[in-house]
């Protein structure tokens, strides 16, 4: 059984659990040759960047205000994102954060 077909039928499973009747993934479109779910989901949000501790998790250079050895460059630090796929965002933002991390420990700060 491939692994698409198992998270139907788990999926199935959770839904009729959670009170959906004759809930079936396959039932929704998904199968081994056209869309399934979560194929093209971009997470993003739980770690947002700011100048405010108060109300961000993170500076603008991808640290965590509270931990300073912390950087975070996956798509939590987004708060939204467009239908476009942010994968060069990521890129970008991660080797920004790398480039502060080195220089920060070449000055013995962190």
């Amino acid at each position: 059984m491939s692994l698409i077909a198992q998270m139907s039928i788990d999926s199935g499973e959770m839904l009729q659990t959670a009170g959906c009747i004759g809930a079936r993934l396959l039932e929704f479109g998904g199968n081994e040759g056209s869309y399934t779910f979560g194929n093209a989901i971009h997470e993003m949000g739980t770690a947002r960047m700011g100048h405010d501790p108060s109300t961000s998790v993170l500076n603008k250079w991808n640290q965590a205000h509270e931990v300073p050895n912390l950087f975070i460059s996956d798509g939590s630090f987004m708060a939204s994102g467009a239908c476009q796929n942010p994968s060069l965002s990521y890129m970008a933002f991660s080797a920004r954060a790398a480039d502060h991390a080195a220089e920060l420990m070449r000055e013995n700060v962190i």
